[in-house]
């Protein structure tokens, strides 16, 4: 996650030649790409092993990193950007279940909110550093930024496979399962389960926009209010560092108040803060893009480690994989969307959109889960 491209990959492709519009075209095209893999790949990681997994991603990372600096929509370029995201896909989902299953193994299910927020607060810190260091070499290079990323991708890859992978099937009667069964038993377990169902549909929900603010939009949005290039990798810093402190202290939060209205409050503060990112587009209200970051890093943690309290082991990459696929999706078609508005209309009165587009999901997904867990039978500890 030292992600060195961070705070100048929009503008380093409108330095190849490429429209607002077009690049969010790319990018609907690729998550439709990544959203596709998304489920057999959290499939291969519960059958095959999930470091395995990861390090394909990791492996096929790299490989998008140097194909990405060729001519822009050059067949190399294409692939490059189809690479981009989809490899992705081989490591959501089965780093969060090689995460759960290593605390299973050794008993600490209890501490899963915990270790996922510290896992989350160590890559969200490594790409703030990054970012940093990404904007001051792109004052002299901007393709350097792609190449230290490929090579970063490659440690990436050998660091995995020396990790020791634990046992996916324990003693709670769980089997290994044929592919095919095993993907027709994840997607039922989601399908049938209104707690389960609620909870993926409503954290890929929250998981969207905000990306979609902070991770694209700051970019043009900054720079139309008049604040330099050099500065996009402070900004992105302190974005990152927001979302380091929120990802740390998620599970004291969670300790304290109830899932549910802490993820309500969250929705609260993510409408406030696009709402006048929209409407009042300056320079003080940049710092809005904390608020923007920093609901998604506290929530996820959080209803991460309780959607893996609800589903098995031997389907949980696959099932956590389906919360990746329906919110690579959202970004599929809110991404496009979104930057045609901005090269339309300007990047504040796409925030803006984004925002009305937000409220009209997220309320009544937030309602159905209520709903779910008021009628969920309380289950018993996991060990």
């Amino acid at each position: 996650m030292f992600i060195l491209w961070v705070p100048i990959w929009v503008v380093f492709l409108q330095r190849k030649g490429l429209g607002l519009t077009q690049i969010g075209l790319l990018e609907g095209f690729a998550w439709v790409l990544t959203a596709a893999l998304e489920v057999p790949s959290g499939a291969i990681a519960d059958r095959v092993g999930r470091k395995a997994s990861i390090a394909l991603g990791a492996f096929l990372y790299s490989i998008a990193m140097f194909l990405i600096l060729a001519d822009a929509l050059s067949p190399a370029f294409l692939l490059g950007y189809a690479l981009w995201n989809s490899s992705t896909a081989f490591v959501s989902g089965a780093d969060s279940a090689l995460l759960y299953d290593s605390l299973k193994a050794s008993g600490r299910t209890s501490e899963a909110a915990k270790q996922t927020g510290r896992y989350a607060a160590i890559q969200q810190a490594s790409q703030g550093i990054a970012s940093v260091v990404g904007a001051a070499i792109a004052t002299i290079d901007m393709e350097l930024c792609f190449t230290l990323c490929g090579l970063g991708g490659l440690a990436a890859t050998a660091l995995v496979l020396t990790v020791k992978e634990p046992p996916r099937h324990g003693d709670d009667g769980e089997s290994a399962l044929g592919y095919w069964k095993n993907l027709r038993t994840a997607i039922g377990i989601a399908a049938r389960r209104p707690v389960v169902r609620a909870l993926l549909l409503i954290n890929a929900t929250i998981l969207v926009v905000p990306l979609v603010v902070y991770y694209v939009l700051l970019q043009p949005y900054a720079i139309g209010v008049g604040l330099p290039l050099a500065s996009l990798g402070i900004i992105v810093l302190a974005v990152q560092m927001t979302t380091v402190a929120a990802s740390w202290l998620a599970h004291r939060v969670g300790g304290r108040w109830d899932l549910t209205t802490i993820v309500a409050a969250g929705v609260a503060v993510l409408l406030g803060a696009t709402g006048i990112l929209g409407a009042f587009p300056s320079v003080p209200s940049v710092a809005l893009m904390l608020a923007v970051a920093l609901v998604p890093a506290l929530i996820g943690p959080l209803m991460t480690a309780r959607l893996n309290d609800l589903i098995p082991s031997g389907q949980r990459a696959t099932i956590l994989s389906l919360g990746a696929l329906l919110f690579e999706l959202g970004l599929a078609v809110g991404m496009p969307l979104l930057l045609a508005f901005a090269d339309l209309l300007g990047a504040p009165a796409a925030i803006g959109i984004s925002a009305a587009f937000f409220a009209l999901t997220v309320i009544p997904l937030l309602i159905l889960w209520r709903a779910a867990e008021r009628g969920l039978v309380p289950a018993a500890p996991r060990t």
